[in-house]
């Protein structure tokens, strides 16, 4: 799921991840993310965001099977 927060009223919304979604654009948004506060908006709603130790999980779910073996092969 993507979360997004609306920049002019702070509205937050989740969309579900489409197999067509580019995954090196998700994988962009998720390394940004760490960047960011979205954490601390997201905990009030009982919103669990990825952190960066949660990077196999991402991979695997974007690629299947083992992310390091995706990565390399």
């Amino acid at each position: 799921m993507l979360i997004h927060q609306c920049i002019e009223c702070g509205a937050l919304s989740i969309n579900r991840i489409a197999a067509d979604d580019e995954p090196s654009h998700i994988i962009n948004v998720f390394e940004s993310s760490l960047e960011g506060h979205i954490h601390d908006i997201c905990h009030p709603y009982g919103i669990t965001v990825l952190h960066r130790e949660d990077v196999d999980i991402l991979y695997k779910q974007l690629y299947g099977g083992d992310p390091l073996r995706t990565l390399f092969a």
